[in-house]
């Protein structure tokens, strides 16, 4: 793995991911431990709800779109965290059996006037299922050390 700085980063640089299957088991296990409505972790009542049926939790959807990034190891070592998600939009439901992964493009990058060791980079990450329509977009972003000397 190539260690990647702020300072390694340009607008437009692309990320795609691995993908990963979803099973209904894992979307019980998450859903009945964080979101447990109706339509997550009961198939018949879902079944009643304009989904048709069991859908993922969108923090489930979004747990697994940034597992799948951060598994690139792309920040790994000059990551300081995020200052937080600007926008997030679940424009499709996640469902048992579906496989997603992601494509993660620079927006935007600035370094710090404060401080100048790091910066912060400006993510679009968007998610796709198995038919590539995109389920899941948000726009998050990632504090990194410049590179050092």
């Amino acid at each position: 793995m190539t260690v990647r700085y702020f300072d390694d980063f340009a607008v437009g640089d692309r990320f795609v991911t691995a993908a990963k299957t979803v099973t209904e088991s894992e979307i019980l296990r998450f859903a009945f431990e964080f979101d447990p409505q109706p339509f997550h972790i009961d198939a018949a009542a879902a079944a009643e709800t304009p989904f048709g049926g069991l859908i993922a939790s969108g923090f489930h959807t979004l747990s697994l779109s940034m597992s799948l990034f951060f598994r690139l190891r792309l920040l790994e070592r000059p990551n300081l965290g995020s200052p937080g998600i600007d926008e997030i939009r679940w424009l499709r439901p996640l469902r048992p059996g579906d496989t997603i992964h992601q494509v993660a493009e620079v927006a935007d990058l600035k370094r710090s006037t404060s401080k100048p060791d790091r910066g912060v980079i400006w993510m679009r990450h968007d998610t796709f299922n198995q038919q590539d329509e995109m389920i899941m977009r948000l726009r998050c972003m990632h504090m990194l050390r410049r590179r050092p000397g």
